[in-house]
Order: C-alpha cells, then sequence, then structure tokens
C-alpha cells in the first residue's frame, strides 16, 4: 500500500468523528497553549529586568545602611577612595504626602549628574532636570504627574505641595520623566527626585540612605565588594546589579520549570484523550481492519494507519496551541495591566499593559512540541499494535 493511502485513510478515520477529533486535537492544543502563553510571560518579565538593570550597568554595587547607623561624607570618602571604584553616588530618601495622590511618594535626593547615573537613561516628558542648588526643584515620576486615567496632575513649572512628618513644603515641578515602567534601585514613575542639598536642608540631615557605587569595570565588581564588606564590617548590606541578574536567570529557570510541571497534567488528559479516541476508532474499525488484512494488508501498514493518525492530531494540536497560545500570549499583559489598574489605580503604564513585551521562546516551542508528538505518539502506540494484531478471520466475525 502506497504512503499516500495511508495517509487518506488516517485522515478519513479522523474526519468521520469530527466532533471527538476536535476535542482531542483542542486537548493537545491545551498543553502547547500554556507552555507557549505562560513562558512568553516569564521570559518577557526577564528581559525587561534585565534590559532595567542593564542601564544601570554591571559595574553597578548598592550598598545600603545595615541598622540604624546612616551613611556620612566621610564614609562616601572612604568608598570613592577603595581601589576599582570609579565613582560613589550619596542618596537620601523620604516619604512624603502629595495631594491626589493616595500613597506616600518616596522623595529621592540626589545630585542632577547623579540622577542620569542612577536612571540608566533619562527620559524626559517635560521641562528639564534641576539645578543642583539648595533649592525647592522637583522632577517629578510619570505616574505622580499624570493619573491613572490619563488626567494631568502636575506639569512643569507647577508647585507640589508636600507633606513629611509635621513639615509642608513646596516644590516647583521643573521636569516631568518619561513612563520608565520597570523599576531599577527604586521606582522612577511613583517618585520625586529632587536636589540632595535641597532635600538634606529641609530633613535637618547630613547622611544618607544608600551609596550607589561605580566600579571601573565589570571584572572588579566583586573585588570592590569585598573592599567595601571589610571597610564597613557589618553596618552595610552590598548588592551587585551581576548578583541580582544572577539571581534572576535562577529564578526564571524555576519558574518555568514549574510552569512545564503544570502543562503536563495538560499533556496527561491529551495522552489520555488521544489514547481513548485510537482505541474507540480500533473497535468501530475492527471488521474494517479484517477486510484490509482479508485483501492483503499487512500489519505494519494496519500500525502505520493508527500512528498516522496520533501524529494528525499532534500536528492539529500543535498548529491550533502555536496560534492560541502566541496571541494570548500578547493578550495577557493587557488583561493583567487592566486588572492592575482596577487593584492599585494609583498606578499606571502605557496603553494600560503591564511594563514588558512578551518573549516567545524557540526553546519552549520546540519542548512544546516535542512534548505534544510524544505524548499522542505513545498513546496511539498500543491501539494501533492491537489492530496490527487483530486476525482477519476473528475480525471479519467481530460485532
Amino acid at each position: 500500500m502506497r504512503l499516500s493511502d495511508i495517509v487518506v485513510l488516517s485522515w478519513r478515520q479522523l474526519t468521520q468523528r469530527r466532533l471527538r477529533s476536535v476535542l482531542t486535537v483542542l486537548a493537545v492544543a491545551v498543553g502547547v497553549i500554556t507552555i507557549v502563553a505562560l513562558s512568553a510571560q516569564v521570559e518577557g518579565v526577564s528581559a525587561s529586568i534585565f534590559e532595567s538593570f542593564e542601564k544601570l550597568g554591571p559595574s553597578t554595587i548598592i550598598v545600603s545602611v545595615r541598622g540604624r547607623t546612616p551613611f556620612t561624607d566621610a564614609d562616601v570618602m572612604i568608598m570613592e577612595s577603595l581601589e576599582g571604584v570609579a565613582k560613589a553616588m550619596p542618596i537620601l530618601t523620604t516619604g512624603v504626602r502629595v495631594p491626589n495622590v493616595d500613597s506616600v511618594v518616596p522623595v529621592i535626593g540626589i545630585s542632577s549628574v547623579d540622577l542620569i547615573d542612577f536612571l540608566g537613561e533619562f527620559q524626559m516628558r517635560d521641562g528639564n532636570i534641576f539645578f543642583d542648588a539648595p533649592a525647592p526643584q522637583a522632577v517629578l515620576g510619570y505616574n505622580i504627574a499624570v493619573d491613572a486615567s490619563g488626567q494631568v496632575r502636575y506639569q512643569a513649572g507647577q508647585p507640589v505641595l508636600g507633606q513629611a512628618s509635621q513639615r509642608t513644603f513646596m516644590l516647583t515641578a521643573v521636569g516631568i520623566l518619561d513612563l520608565y515602567g520597570t523599576a531599577t534601585v527604586v521606582q522612577p514613575d511613583n517618585s520625586i527626585f529632587v536636589p540632595l542639598d535641597y532635600l538634606k536642608q529641609v530633613l535637618r540631615s547630613s547622611s544618607y540612605s544608600l551609596v550607589v557605587v561605580k566600579a571601573a569595570n565589570s571584572e572588579q565588581v566583586e573585588a570592590v565588594s569585598e573592599l567595601i564588606s571589610y571597610a564597613f564590617s557589618g553596618r552595610v548590606s552590598i548588592t551587585s546589579i551581576k548578583q541580582i541578574t544572577s539571581t534572576v536567570v535562577q529564578i526564571t529557570g524555576q519558574v518555568n520549570l514549574l510552569l512545564l510541571g503544570i502543562a503536563g497534567t495538560s499533556f496527561i488528559a491529551a495522552g489520555l484523550g488521544t489514547l481513548n479516541i485510537m482505541m474507540i476508532s480500533v473497535l468501530e474499525r475492527v471488521r474494517e481492519i479484517g477486510i484490509f488484512k482479508a485483501l492483503g494488508m499487512r500489519d505494519k501498514e494496519v500500525l502505520s494507519i493508527y500512528v498516522l493518525q496520533g501524529g494528525l492530531i499532534a500536528l492539529l494540536g500543535i498548529s491550533v496551541g502555536m496560534l492560541l497560545g502566541v496571541s494570548l500570549a500578547y493578550v495577557l499583559p493587557v488583561a493583567l495591566g487592566g486588572l492592575r489598574s482596577e487593584l492599585a489605580p494609583g498606578t499606571r503604564n502605557a496603553l494600560g499593559t503591564l511594563a514588558y513585551e512578551p518573549k516567545i521562546s524557540p526553546v519552549y516551542i520546540a519542548v512544546a512540541s516535542l512534548v505534544s508528538i510524544v505524548v499522542t505518539l505513545l498513546s496511539s502506540s498500543y491501539p494501533a499494535w492491537r489492530a496490527s494484531k487483530l486476525r482477519p478471520v476473528e475480525a471479519l466475525k467481530y460485532e
């Protein structure tokens, strides 16, 4: 029997029970959809985090206070004097209440030069950066200047009233940041940046909350981290961008393994569905198989018909799953962004979506396809073998 005849017989048997075949194909597709759509979210979030940290640079080290003793100018000078340190950026933070903003807004005191390095990429929507002077100037994050509905709260040049503890002070918004979306060390969209000397004056403080250190190059990050740890003993907590990215890689891998495990349950259901339809298909066609074998069809040709049916179910399931999985991958951020806007109306992202773009990974497409094929072929193997071993005489007597 020719291969084309085997393909025609396999396809005809599938189309004769269309509803049953469609349900089996959808069972296979569910596993593919799960892997493709969810892995795209994990890869997209991971890529967004990597992009955010790459802006800061792999040579960035974040030094924060451990305990209650803040950093002083002397501490900053010590960090800058260490071998391998290119720059140390002192930062002072506090929280204020701003009219029409529900949550406490972080106010970050930093020099204008350091602010550009701190954000990694300076994106202005309106106005300009502040001058390094003890004056009440401010650069507002996007979510401070624009509310969740898109209405503008503040524009460049407008005053902004802030209240911290018992102090009330007036800032002038000299600039509005564009939408960043992804947080780095802080969340730029939800923060207010002011000159460092001004915030020190308002808080009557000469100390700092944290210091961002830039190593001369990425190869010296570990050595610089050790030097800082040695110089300040147990006073500091040190986190490097290289450590964070390494942690992100590990977490991403674990989440993807979890997703594969979840998708595995779908494939189990798909395998059982395929086994069911193939067994029923064999039982419905016992007499037909007996006629074919009586006319000279060999065992391996009968086996090929039912194995090919399993293969066709797999290919159809993969095709449907890929189409729906890719579509769902791009719909999920929009849906989740809308849900987050309702749960947390004080935040906003571009186009109402989450601040990442799904990444369709060829690796997970290949995994989903391979697992689908293996599951359906294994599920088809026993019914196919059983059909091939039917004796013509017994098959022709079957009712």
